[in-house]
């Protein structure tokens, strides 16, 4: 068990947080690896706080918003995902992963926002087309919204 976990667990026991000033003795990557710990054991809502001591301490790590978009999505919180993803999207810049690539994909499919998904879809094809995950959100996209495009043209003319 790591440092950070230990005090984080020992210190929410008694009601309280880390300060800032405790956090930032730690590393992005320890910061993240603790999150990761806390989502482990079920303790969502210390991983929460520490993503945002994290977030404001390293504003531009991969790896705090790697995690911190993973934990938006655990949360369901599909608007903050897709804000992480995109500032992680600009931290990578045109060496983005799939991984984060399908993550934004998904947290837009998750939005209901099919449309979105598909353009981003493209773009992550266009950069790894050898991708079969990628391929195969592409083409189910666009049969997404290819069904839906007579029903929205209907609608309108109503």
């Amino acid at each position: 068990m790591s440092t950070l976990l230990k005090a984080m667990l020992s210190q929410s026991a008694s009601g309280q947080f880390l300060t800032m000033r405790e956090v930032s003795r730690f590393t992005a990557a320890e910061i993240r690896q603790t999150m990761a710990d806390l989502v482990g054991s079920n303790h969502i809502e210390l991983a929460d706080a520490l993503s945002a001591a994290g977030l404001s301490l390293y504003p531009e790590s991969e790896d705090i918003l790697a995690i911190s978009a993973l934990l938006a999505e655990i949360k369901r919180d599909w608007t903050t995902a897709e804000q992480l993803l995109t500032q992680l999207m600009t931290q990578q810049g045109q060496h983005t992963t799939p991984f984060t690539w399908r993550h934004l994909i998904r947290v837009l499919r998750c939005q209901c926002e099919p449309g979105k998904a598909l353009l981003m879809a493209k773009k992550a094809i266009a950069a790894y087309p050898e991708d079969d995950i990628l391929r195969d959100e592409f083409l189910s996209l666009q049969e997404l919204v290819s069904e839906q495009m007579p029903v929205a043209a209907s609608t309108q003319l109503h």
